[in-house]
Formats: structure tokens, sequence, C-alpha cells
């Protein structure tokens, strides 16, 4: 779970990452942290991702947007990971966990078209492989998943506003 607060220009200001406990405990207690200060515009991540994760992560926002009277924007997970590559000038693959010996997978110029594949059928070549995520590829480069998250809010925020009443999340088959 990653929650952060950044500037509208994508400067990490504050940040919690939990691993290994669940939504529900670390969520709140998080948000609650985060959120006691001014925010102008809650930024919510619309997967892929875990169906729980993801779906948890979209509740929250949107009750946090709706309580607060703010505007609500998105961002793919795969484009999060690519605002987090320390040389985006390489290029390569944004790969995320997708469970069950599965990855999502994207080039870095297109991280907001995934496609789920096998881990065994993956194949990046001698292009550089990012994720936030520990996973078992040569080479892998991890990134920091509270600083791509905030990398990628202006990117969210360029976007129009998501309609609350049509909220969905990206599932990848």
């Amino acid at each position: 779970m990653v929650c952060v607060l950044a500037s509208r220009e994508g400067e990490l200001l504050d940040s919690e990452v939990v691993h290994g406990q669940q939504v529900a405990a670390s969520l709140p207690r998080a948000l609650g942290r985060l959120l006691s200060g001014a925010v102008s515009a809650v930024v919510v991540v619309t997967g892929p991702g875990t169906y729980t994760g993801v779906r948890a992560g979209m509740a929250a926002a949107l009750g946090v947007a709706h309580a607060r009277g703010l505007p609500l924007h998105g961002i793919g997970s795969l484009e999060v990971v690519a605002h987090g590559d320390p040389d985006p000038r390489a290029g390569g693959w944004i790969v995320a966990d997708a469970g069950r010996q599965a990855l999502y997978v994207a080039r870095e110029a297109d991280a907001a078209s995934p496609s789920r594949v096998l881990m065994a059928d993956f194949d990046a070549g001698v292009a550089r492989v990012l994720s936030s995520d520990v996973i078992a590829i040569a080479g892998l480069v991890t990134v920091d998943p509270a600083r791509a998250l905030a990398r990628g809010v202006p990117l969210a925020l360029s976007r129009p506003a998501l309609d609350r009443a049509g909220l969905s999340a990206c599932y990848v088959d």
C-alpha cells in the first residue's frame, strides 16, 4: 500500500509505504496522517493490481474526494512505475506482479496499455525492466513506489477528473 502527499508538480512531500499488512488496517491510518493539512485534489491508482488493493484504494480515494469536495484523478499502476524511472531516456519494460506466476507488462512509452502475460513467457531481451515489486527477473531495476507516485501526480492532474458515478478499475486479461 502506497499513499503520498505530493505537490501539483510531483514533488514528494510525505509518504507511507506499507508491506505485509492488511489494507483495511493500514490505509485509514496512512490517510489520516497524510491528510491532516490542506489538499487540493485526490489522485488514485486505477490498476491493474490486486483486486482488493485497487478497489480499496479507489473506495478510499472516492471517500476523501467526496467528503472534502475535491476533484478525483486517476493514473494507471504501470504509468506510476514509469514515472519512477531514474533514466527515462533509456526506455524499456514496466512490469508488475499479477499473481499466479503472471505479470502485467507494458513498454515504458505505452505504460497506459498493459497486458497480462505468464512470467515464463516474458522476455525483455536486452531491454531494461522496471518495477516497484520484487520480482525474479534478471537485471530488474526497482523503483521507489512513493517517489514514482508523486512524480505521476502531474500526469494524473493533467487529465479530466474521474466521473465519481462511473469509477472503474483497470483489469487486464
